[in-house]
């Protein structure tokens, strides 16, 4: 059995102990909150501690059945540091469950607290509170008729998940809907899905709650952040939110070439499977919950239609650059009630994004301090990038250079007629990801030169080809870890690096983006997200020969 840190028994035990009984258990939640959390319905579990001295609850957790009794340990923790309002910190002199191996689990995990474990058959203040949740939960549910969600699903699912506007949009690409109606001036729509982890739209009450979640969920990589520290920061968003997921029951993680599949599957919208849609809405008074009244759903639904029409008409708009400035009204009737058609206006925000972006760059964007040895850094590029080698001609780089969007350095490329091309590798990511290499990029002052050196995995015995950039900031980058299978990249390496010959090493690095999309290995023009003029020179120059993978760069 696992024992406390020492630091946390030291930080527990500073926390002042009053003479209260706590009682503790774990209850299964069966239908209470199958509208919100479907994966928990049949093996979800809430834990409940109470302090049984003054009757009211310090803490209340959602888990999966398979948990385990850590769960309990942690979730009293919380209750004696960050209990729910009004309890404040304390520490109890005895708490009681009613399972005899917990008792003993938890005498073992809280030595070292001064706090007795006690087992009783019987605890009926928390039977009592928990058969009162289960009479108000389905309540609150069923206060909206079910034709009415039904009528919500279905356009979300024909609007939202079979549009996927994740593959448009970035997660700070904010969409104003401005409804003036139903107690809403406006909603903040912002999607989740484009970095290939959930599916959804949000949409913002409040701008400032979504100003400020984005600015605490960029420091939620900070590893002084605690469990409750990143809760909090979850729950100061103010918004409803539409939740896509798939029966992916039969996806098999470790194979890579299925979960590629799998991938570009999602990302092409080729959705002819049964979805699942959750709505909810997230408050930091009542925190995360679902949708309990009909007088929700005329604001939710009004926001779905219109961004939803907004996406269709602007598709090709936004694909190719969806932070430009675009606005439409739309009349749209909500499909229950006598109700006239609301006119909605829909825009987007480019003030809002670049503000955002700005976040997101200076969050990522913090490297380790400049020593006397190299710097090697695998951690700009992301690990799923495409590279291809090709050229660009002038024209090419003219045409990219006018789009005020896209980071063009041509320092020392000069084209003598209307044949020649530059010889460019180009390293195509999502556009998010391909946005922050592009700004810490730009921070580190451009590209020095671009060489090709040899990895080695003495670990699992694995060697690679490693094609890095050295910045104008002295740090070296990894681009990619491409294992030694034949001599194919080798040979195009090879024949490509003959061209730069003419240009007397000279040569481009584009940034581009539509990886996962119809285009990913062959970026076209649109793309490109910025161009970088560099030199191609020999891994003796750039002085790292080979390179042997150790601990910290895994």
């Amino acid at each position: 059995m696992s024992s406390l840190p020492v630091t946390t028994k030291h930080r527990i035990n500073r926390i002042p102990q009053i003479p209260h009984v706590w009682e503790g258990d774990i209850f299964p939640i069966g239908e209470m909150l199958d509208n919100l959390e479907p994966e928990l319905k049949n093996n979800g579990q809430c834990i409940v501690w109470v302090d049984g001295s003054e009757g009211f609850i310090r803490t209340m957790d959602v888990v999966k059945g398979n948990t385990g009794p850590e769960a309990m340990v942690r979730a009293l923790l919380k209750a004696i540091e960050k209990p729910q309002s009004p309890a404040e910190p304390a520490r109890p002199h005895k708490v009681v469950v009613r399972d005899r191996e917990l008792q003993f689990f938890l005498r073992g995990a809280l030595q070292g607290l001064d706090i007795d474990v006690d087992y009783q058959g019987d605890l009926p203040l928390l039977d009592e509170l928990w058969n009162n949740l289960q009479q108000v939960q389905p309540q609150k549910v069923g206060n909206i008729p079910p034709q009415l969600l039904e009528k919500l699903e279905e356009r979300a699912i024909a609007l939202m998940w079979e549009q996927a506007p994740w593959t448009l949009l970035a997660e700070y690409n904010l969409i104003e809907i401005k409804i003036d109606a139903y107690n809403v001036e406006s909603l903040y729509a912002c999607v989740m899905g484009m970095m290939g982890q959930e599916f959804g739209v949000i949409f913002y009450r409040s701008l400032d709650s979504m100003k400020k979640f984005r600015l605490m969920a960029g420091e939620m990589g900070d590893s002084t952040m605690e469990e409750g520290d990143i809760e909090r920061a979850f729950l100061q968003q103010d918004c409803w939110f539409v939740n896509f997921s798939l029966d992916d029951s039969d996806f098999d993680e470790e194979d890579e070439e299925q979960q590629l599949w799998y991938e570009l599957f999602l990302a092409e919208a080729q959705y002819d499977v049964p979805v699942q849609v959750v709505f909810g809405s997230i408050h930091p008074y009542e925190g995360i919950r679902p949708l309990v009244d009909a007088e929700e759903l005329d604001p939710l639904y009004l926001g779905i239609e219109a961004l939803g029409k907004f996406v269709q008409k602007n598709k090709k708009r936004l694909e190719k650059d969806p932070t430009q400035a675009i606005s439409h009204q739309y009349s749209i009737k909500l499909p229950w009630g006598n109700s006239k058609p609301h006119p909605v206006k829909v825009r987007t925000m480019p003030e809002v994004t670049a503000e955002l972006e700005a976040i997101e760059g200076n969050l990522h964007g913090d490297f380790a301090e400049e020593e006397d040895t190299d710097i090697i850094s695998s951690d700009l590029f992301p690990e799923d990038c495409v590279i291809s080698f090709g050229s660009f001609s002038e024209n090419i780089i003219k045409s990219i250079e006018a789009k005020p969007s896209v980071w063009v350095d041509t320092e020392g490329i000069v084209f003598e007629n209307d044949n020649d091309k530059i010889p460019v590798i180009i390293i195509q990511t999502t556009r998010p990801k391909g946005k922050l290499v592009v700004e810490q990029l730009i921070k580190e002052e451009g590209i020095e030169y671009l060489f090709f050196t040899s990895g080695e995995d003495p670990f699992y015995g694995g060697t690679f080809d490693l094609p890095m950039i050295k910045t104008q900031g002295g740090i070296n980058h990894v681009i990619a870890e491409i294992e030694q299978e034949g001599e194919n990249f080798a040979n195009t390496v090879k024949k490509w690096s003959q061209k730069t010959k003419k240009w007397q090493g000279k040569c481009g690095v584009a940034i581009a983006m539509g990886s996962t999309g119809v285009n990913r290995g062959s970026p076209k023009e649109q793309h490109i997200l910025a161009f970088f003029a560099t030199d191609l020179v020999s891994k003796e120059k750039a002085g790292l020969d080979k390179l042997v993978l150790n601990i910290e760069m895994m």
